[in-house]
């Protein structure tokens, strides 16, 4: 539900929305509500406040749902009022508010009202609805709105025989709101629509409600007075509802608007948005610093609201004709794009598509001092077709897919509303949702990022502005600061790479953190502070005082400070209801940005607090360790953990950025990740040494140690947290340990914790980091779940992948001037004098595996799950089958997107992969090779389940770690359900997946490797797969060597070599549904890799 902050539109995203335009539910061809309620989870998911709903009244549709006809019902093209109600409680559910259009100057001509009107006596109270003149002469001096199709304001109705009064269109006559009853009747129609659940309304044309002879009839004191008695009786009787004022007039005339607080709370900035356009247009920051610099003070609990674009036209009224005149030639050289006094254009075609330009007007709408609104569509780049009449060229359907009617209707396209976008630069075949979720860096997953940074800071809503001015006019630099948080902005206006020097002396001594990839720049001096800036971008800087205060306190003093913030906490997670209202604010947004957070492509439905505990460490602030359950849209519940801690840590270079900031009734509160913080994680570990159990309210954490936890060594600090990790988080603590701490938990044992205790306690292999002890959760009803691990430190290297790379990396540099033939008894004397060590290293890599596996192969009947077992038919068949549907599922979808999703691929590798679709039966069948698993009665064991070069450390001292190279992580592939991960396999899966991890490599330093000349790179390929068989032959070779007979492989060479074939085709399969829909332009390496299987099998 939304929060209780009355004030939450200061910090809220608008999104602007016109229901039939987002999605059809009836296939009828017109958006509706029902269609409108199946997308709010992709609104929750893009951080979205607010909807604002375009008038979905019954209506004429001349003016697109302005010119209403019943205020109080709906246009039956759109639902009924009871799915109004139902949208409007999915909404609520999901945290959303709603503010709909209500339009107060004017009704349609078919309004019942006005027809009563016409039709009722010159002079009687129901011709007084209406503003009515014999003559056309009254009020002359109030300008025409609509001057391109509007002669006058009056309009001869020939069934009234009087001329009636209109601002805009001669087909919405305007109210009477000097008649008593036209005042309230309106105020009964706004308290209806709140009763029913809305929000809010934004007000349409407030300006022009009364009309006075002598005057331009716009602002008038007596329309500020009916305005507030419009917001007094929303205040009576409606808490935390809002009115946004559409008053296109310059800021000081919209100034009284706002009242002292009792008439709106927002209003829009319109003079200030063409402005920004000019400003990059331009390359100046002259244009948005002069408009902002005469904006007047609005009181404290009012808000200016900003869009880019919206439904109307980018409105030119508010500039001088001169600016209009650079504005229409700038960007809108073609007439059909100017309508009335604006440009009816969206923001990518405006910014000619130029991703960089429309990320910059998006940092300083996001950035300035208010609320941005997000016209739908602008996140994804939608385009327009100024051929469409009207302002209907920039109201086109929501591009959902690359599906028909761009997955908007099933309806036949004739039967659309409107046509969607079709053409080759933003038809919906390249621009479209589905399309960008699946792309880490598409405009609308930047949008997203975007949205979360400054949701997270109050600054940008609620902030001051100060506009610092560099010599450089092309850098538009600014200030935000609330409560403390001090946000600097810098964005680059010009088309080219830009220097600033900027005064932040008054900062002198603290430091930058770059707020979108939390990078930390050089400390502020003295002296002014450069920067470069590359076209047209931005920087949004956090300023962090240094923690001096903190870090020449004695430790006496720390440990007296951390208690009195741990006694002030303590309160704040006494129980269940307090922490689940510390934790409500998590948003679904911030969790799918997190890269422990597994299931990105699901759809997050709710996220709830479960259990908690929390630890007082003696130099840092409490920790609260929180369960979360994540509900989602459909599938079953994920549960995580999060370390969180209400202060920021005792001892840092800078204060960390909070995760999110909670008001409560002793204080308004910050919640920091608490692994950031040393002494916080260190607190961690004390509960595992200690073995202590902390209670919760529904289960216990406990702590564990294995002996290996007595002869840890060395010094455990420096403390630092290892950033980069997908599933997990892991501190080191110096040279003596690490921390792994689970994210996503999961009923069980889990086998990261299983697998190296057994080795650890019942065999002698020592190529792993020995398991210290571990931290679980036992919930009431019995389920245990991992937690947490403590591994000793191997000093190391670094992992095998960056070894390999290095070593292909000097292996390419080196082939690249050999003029020897690789497959020639000089090339082969060659090839092992470029590749140096690394095949040395890599048969022992092959030992080490198998000597892994040897031990695995150990267990008593004291360890039943690791007891190895004969592969079974019925384990054959279910293997067989699993794979063969999953590649069938693969391939299927490969075929799909060929035929019908074109960009799907890189254009030069499809005919490959139609040759793959073509001979996916062929593919499928090799898979039945798993039989002679059965055949030979090879056994199954623990394995390590998602085994490949990242997953193996290059020791530092192979003596003092027991081997040259150190296995990590058997957690297995994360993506797979726990119990599959514990479940018994065959041995050739690892193998197979170290042999695919090599090909990899040579692809990548293929990739890496720089050079325009064709021959050398053909060369290269020739060369790279003569490494990739030889660096095969020595690990196979070396592995074969170390098992020998051992019953986990089988003893026939070919059919060792079949099997493992299998598993890499398998492994392969599935890189290439990983590629597709995360990186395809590194479709190609598993492409190759299944046909180079294909091929090595024949």
């Amino acid at each position: 539900m939304p929060s209780d902050d009355t004030l939450w539109y200061k910090d809220a995203v608008f999104y602007e929305l016109h229901v039939k335009a987002f999605q059809d539910g009836q296939n009828d061809g017109v958006g509706d509500f029902r269609g409108l309620i199946t997308r709010l989870d992709y609104l929750q998911e893009l951080g979205v406040d607010c909807i604002w709903l375009l008038p979905f009244y019954p209506s004429p549709l001349r003016d697109d749902g302005y010119d209403v006809a019943d205020v109080y019902g709906v246009h039956p093209n759109y639902g009924t009022v009871e799915d109004v109600k139902a949208f409007l409680d999915e909404s609520h559910r999901r945290g959303i508010r709603v503010i709909a259009d209500l339009v107060l100057n004017h009704t349609s001509d078919q309004s019942a009202w006005f027809q009563r009107a016409r039709r009722a006596p010159k002079g009687s109270p129901e011709r007084d609805w209406y503003v009515w003149s014999d003559t056309d002469q009254p009020y002359q001096d109030a300008r025409i709105i609509f001057t391109d199709t509007e002669p006058s304001n009056w309009t001869w109705d020939p069934v009234a025989q009087q001329y009636y009064w209109h601002r805009f269109f001669a087909h919405q006559p305007d109210l009477n709101w000097d008649n008593p009853q036209v005042k309230e009747t309106m105020f009964q129609v706004m308290e209806h629509w709140l009763e029913l659940g809305l929000d809010g309304f934004r007000a349409d044309a407030v300006p022009y409600l009364i009309e006075r002879e002598g005057t331009i009839c716009e602002n008038l004191t007596d329309t500020h007075d009916i305005l507030k008695e419009f917001r007094a009786r929303l205040d009576s009787r409606y808490r935390g509802k809002v009115l946004l004022a559409e008053a296109n007039q310059w800021p000081d005339d919209v100034r009284p608007y706002f009242g002292d607080g009792d008439e709106f709370h927002m209003a829009f900035h319109f003079p200030l948005m063409p402005r920004i356009f000019m400003a990059v247009r331009q390359g100046i920051r002259t244009p948005v610093v002069e408009i902002i610099e005469r904006t007047p003070a609005i009181p404290d609990d009012c808000q200016w609201c900003m869009f880019l674009r919206n439904h109307d036209e980018l409105t030119l009224e508010m500039v001088t004709d001169e600016e209009r005149d650079y504005m229409y030639r700038e960007y809108a050289a073609d007439p059909r794009m100017r309508l009335n006094l604006g440009i009816r254009r969206r923001l990518a075609p405006l910014m000619e598509n130029d991703r960089r330009k429309i990320e910059l007007l998006n940092s300083i709408l996001f950035t300035m001092s208010g609320t941005p609104i997000i016209y739908y569509g602008d996140e994804i780049g939608m385009g327009d077709n100024i051929y469409l009449g009207d302002r209907d060229g920039v109201r086109t359907p929501m591009q959902w897919s690359s599906d028909r009617n761009a997955g908007f209707s099933r309806a036949e396209p004739e039967r659309l509303y409107a046509p969607v976008i079709s053409d080759s630069i933003y038809g919906f075949q390249a621009v479209n949702v589905e399309a960008q979720q699946r792309s880490p860096f598409s405009l609308l997953n930047w949008m997203k990022r975007l949205i979360q940074v400054r949701k997270a800071h109050r600054a940008f809503g609620r902030g001051s502005i100060e506009f610092l001015k560099p010599d450089n006019l092309h850098v538009l630099a600014y200030l935000r600061e609330y409560d403390g948080d001090v946000i600097l902005v810098v964005n680059n206006l010009s088309g080219s790479a830009q220097p600033v020097r900027l005064d932040l002396s008054k900062f002198a001594g603290y430091s930058l953190i770059e707020m979108l990839g939390q990078t930390e720049f050089l400390p502020i001096h003295e002296t002014p502070y450069a920067l470069s800036l590359s076209p047209y971008s931005f920087f949004w800087f956090a300023i962090r005082k240094p923690a001096a205060d903190q870090r020449d306190m004695s430790e006496a003093e720390l440990i007296a400070l951390a208690k009195e913030w741990s006694e002030q906490d303590s309160l704040l997670m006494a129980n269940s209801e307090d922490a689940a209202r510390l934790l409500a604010g998590l948003s679904a947004e911030w969790f799918q940005q997190q890269r422990w957070f597994r299931s990105k492509a699901r759809t997050i439905a709710s996220i709830e607090h479960f259990d908690h505990s929390s630890i007082a460490p003696e130099t840092a602030p409490r920790v609260m360790l929180a369960i979360l359950r994540v509900r989602f849209s459909e599938g079953d519940p994920e549960f995580y953990l999060l370390p969180l801690s209400l202060r920021p840590p005792l001892r840092a270079d800078t204060e960390p950025i909070a995760i999110l900031t909670v008001s409560t009734t002793s204080r308004e509160v910050s919640l920091y990740e608490a692994l950031s913080d040393g002494s916080s994680a260190a607190a961690m570990m004390e509960i595992i040494s200690g073995r202590s159990e902390l209670g919760g309210v529904a289960g216990t954490f406990q702590g564990h140690t294995t002996a290996a936890w007595d002869e840890l060594e060395g010094s455990a600090t420096p403390i630092r947290r290892i950033f980069g990790e997908q599933s997990n988080t892991s501190v080191i603590f110096g040279e003596r340990s690490m921390l792994k701490v689970y994210r996503k938990l999961e009923a069980g044992l889990n086998p990261d914790i299983e697998i190296s205790r057994f080795i650890v306690e019942n065999t002698d292999f020592k190529a792993i980091p020995a398991l210290a002890g571990w931290l679980d959760y036992t919930a009431d009803d019995g389920l245990e779940t991992s937690v947490a691990a403590v591994y000793r430190f191997i000093p190391n290297k670094g992992d095998a992948w960056e070894y390999t790379l290095t070593s292909l990396d000097r292996f390419f540099n080196a082939a690249s001037r050999s003029a020897a033939d690789p497959f020639s008894p000089s090339g082969q004397a060659s090839l092992k004098r470029m590749a140096g060590e690394y095949f040395a290293e890599a048969a022992e890599l092959g030992r080490v595996t198998g000597e892994l596996h040897l031990a695995l192969a150990t267990a008593t009947a004291a360890h039943p799950a690791f007891i190895p077992e004969p592969v079974s038919p019925v384990d054959a068949h279910r293997w067989i089958e699993g794979y063969q549907r999953a590649a069938a599922t693969m391939f299927d979808e490969v075929g799909r997107r060929l035929d019908v999703i074109p960009g799907s691929f890189p254009a030069g590798i499809h005919n490959e992969l139609a040759t793959l679709v073509r001979e996916s039966a062929d593919l499928r069948q090799r898979m039945e090779e798993l039989q002679l698993l059965a055949d030979e009665r090879v056994s199954k064991m623990r394995i390590h389940g998602d085994y490949h070069l990242g997953q193996v450390l290059r020791t530092r001292d192979p003596k003092q770690a027991g081997a040259p190279w150190v296995i990590l992580d058997f957690e297995g592939e994360p993506a797979r359900p726990l119990e599959e991960r514990r479940e018994k396999h065959t041995p050739m899966r690892d193998v197979a997946g170290m042999l695919r991890s090599f090909s990899y490599a040579v692809h990548v330093a293929i990739r890496n490797f720089h050079t325009d000349d064709f021959m050398v790179r053909n060369a290269m390929r020739m060369w790279g797969g003569v490494w990739e068989m030889s660096v095969r032959g020595e690990f196979l070779n070396a592995y074969r060597a170390a098992v020998g007979k051992a019953s986990f492989v089988p003893q026939d060479e070919d059919a060792f070599n079949r099997v493992v074939a299998v598993f890499e085709l398998e492994k392969a399969i599935y890189e290439l549904g990983y590629e597709m829909n995360n990186r395809p332009d590194w479709i190609w390496v598993p492409v190759n890799g299944i046909l180079a299987i294909r091929e090595r099998t024949k």
